[in-house]
């Protein structure tokens, strides 16, 4: 039976923080750009003796984590699915009217994100 290698990871920050721009729009997705990766250290912390063993080559390793993970993410451009087109549905009477948002654009106001584009009632 082999011995077990286990490790606990930490990571500075704790939670390391992706920043994103968003760089383009459509009724089903945002697309962003990677701008930045808050990830300072990896570190492997040894739970068993032979981790122990291990751990000094295993963190020597990790130090070089950070550059080489904020280098395989930064400038990516997924899309993140929006789920649904823009819109809500308001009733009037005895009907729904669903306001959607045709050929939406982005935008700013106030430093913050802004969606326009052209109302479609039907």
């Amino acid at each position: 039976m082999a011995a077990p290698i286990e490790f606990d990871v930490t990571y500075d920050p704790k939670s390391p923080v992706v920043t994103v721009k968003a760089t383009g729009i459509t009724n089903s997705a945002l697309t962003v750009q990677v701008t930045a990766l808050d990830l300072r250290t990896v570190t492997f912390n040894p739970r068993t003796p032979l981790s122990d063993v291990l751990s000094g080559i295993v963190n020597d390793l990790a130090k070089k984590a950070p550059g080489a993970v904020k280098d395989k993410v930064k400038g990516l451009s997924p899309d993140i699915p929006i789920g649904k087109p823009i819109g809500c549905d308001i009733p009037v009477g005895g009907a729904t009217v669903h306001v959607g948002l045709a050929s939406p654009e982005l935008g700013s106001h106030g430093g913050m994100l802004m969606i326009s584009g052209t109302a479609d009632v039907s």
